[in-house]
């Protein structure tokens, strides 16, 4: 059903189904492919927290630019750093699970194994950073 397989009650009750969204994430590189959207389970494969941490099986991303750049900036005073770029993306409703903290606006998005980068995701725009 997802593009993972997810630990035990993953994703969590309060994950609902997406409608189209827009939201933003922080990139790499400047272009939408597929190793943009690379869950921790996936690049890190060797931390065995990563392999049955829910969250680690989905996608981070935020609702808002301002809150993406903010949290850019926390882990930029930390000295480390997250990517070059802020993709603004429209996802196709129906593509995944949501989980999103108000507070923070993060979101976790777990995608449905049907979900295809080229179909249900567009790149409206990319921001150097």
């Amino acid at each position: 059903m997802y593009q993972e397989k997810l630990p035990k009650n993953c994703p969590p009750q309060s994950a609902v189904e997406n409608d189209t969204i827009i939201l933003y994430r922080i990139f790499h590189g400047n272009q939408l492919d597929a190793s943009e959207l690379m869950p921790y389970n996936r690049l890190y494969p060797k931390n065995k927290r990563f392999q049955q941490l829910c969250e680690a099986f989905a996608i981070s991303f935020y609702t808002d630019y301002d809150l993406a750049i903010s949290k850019y900036n926390e882990i930029l005073n930390k000295g480390k750093k997250m990517g070059n770029f802020i993709a603004k993306l429209r996802i196709k409703a129906k593509s995944g699970l949501i989980k999103i903290n108000n507070n923070t606006g993060h979101c976790n998005f777990w995608f449905y194994q049907h979900f295809d980068i080229s179909n249900d995701i567009e790149c409206l725009e990319i921001i150097e950073l």
